[in-house]
C-alpha cells in the first residue's frame, strides 16, 4: 500500500472534484491515470489520545485494503471527524461502502 506523503500530494487531493462527507469521516479522490493507488489518512487529536487515533487508522488501513481490488487508480484520503472512536467497525465499513458507492470510483467489473 502506496501512501502520500507530500503536502503538495495531499492539497491536490483535497482540491480534488470527488469528495464524500458522511458524519463520521470525509473521503476525497483524485483519479490519476497511473497504475498505483495512493492512500493518505489524516486523524487528529481531536480524534482521542494515541490509542483512539491509532485504532482509527487501523480501521481505516483495513477498509482500504479490501476495497483496493475494486478501486479506480487515483489517490484517496481518508479523514476522521470527531466521534468516530465510538462507532463499530461494522456501521462504519458500511458508511463506507456507501461512500465509494456514491462517489463512482469503482471499477466496472
Amino acid at each position: 500500500m502506496l501512501t502520500l506523503k507530500t503536502k503538495k500530494e495531499f492539497d491536490n487531493t483535497y482540491k480534488s472534484n470527488k469528495k464524500w462527507h458522511d458524519k463520521h469521516f470525509a473521503i476525497f479522490f483524485k483519479e490519476n491515470h497511473n497504475s498505483i493507488n495512493k492512500v493518505g489518512f489524516s486523524v487528529s487529536k481531536k480524534i482521542g489520545n494515541a490509542v483512539c487515533r491509532n485504532l482509527v487508522k487501523r480501521r481505516f488501513r483495513h477498509l482500504y485494503r479490501e476495497s483496493l481490488p475494486l478501486l479506480k487508480k487515483g489517490d484517496m484520503i481518508l479523514l476522521a471527524k470527531a466521534g468516530i472512536a465510538q462507532v463499530s467497525f461494522q456501521a462504519l465499513k458500511m458508511d463506507y461502502q456507501k461512500a465509494i458507492n456514491r462517489l463512482g470510483i469503482l471499477q466496472n467489473v
